[in-house]
């Protein structure tokens, strides 16, 4: 009885230790995060669908510190701006646009997550843009979530949805 009852142990010990038996061990072990792995998640999600368009501007920033970044949007074709962002804490980050000699500022919320969501929002061309994200309040701890960002060019055929998000757009 002795040698089965400290089998059993064994047993415990070892599928507690190497999380076998068990999903939740696994899933705490993928969840860690990491603030360059969060970066190379944010870069990979803006780097799918961007289809014809072409990247004018690229930029990643940790949330701790804000944002606060004037992209040129001239010329007569239409962009898109893309953001991802990647957190364990936030679930979403709010993004505000203005435009140089525009009529205010629109706040956007973007999700925050480590699954490679993408805020995609359409502008025409004009004067330059204003992105802008509140630095969040930080003790001690190492960044928590990471911001990425691109401006592309895109043909006018390709945009889809509302052509101009900051002017807004009809339900």
């Amino acid at each position: 009885m002795r040698i089965r009852h400290s089998l059993v142990l064994i047993l415990a010990a070892a599928t507690l230790v190497t999380g076998c038996g068990s999903s939740s061990g696994q899933e705490a072990a993928l969840r860690v995060w990491e603030p360059d792995d969060a970066l190379q998640r944010a870069d990979k999600a803006l780097g799918r669908e961007v289809g014809d368009g072409r990247v004018t501007m690229r930029g990643t920033g940790f949330l701790a510190g804000g944002l606060d970044k004037t992209l040129e949007a001239g010329g007569e074709g239409p962009y898109r701006l893309d953001l991802a962002c990647d957190s364990e804490e936030s679930p979403r980050v709010t993004v505000v646009l203005s435009r140089e000699g525009g009529s205010g500022e629109r706040p956007f919320d973007v999700a925050c997550g480590t699954v490679g969501e993408v805020t995609r929002l359409n502008l025409p061309a004009g004067p330059a843009l204003t992105v802008h994200v509140e630095p969040t309040a930080q003790d001690d701890s190492p960044p928590a979530a990471v911001l990425s960002w691109q401006l592309l060019t895109v043909d006018p055929a390709a945009v889809q949805g509302c052509p101009d998000a900051l002017a807004g757009c009809p339900s």
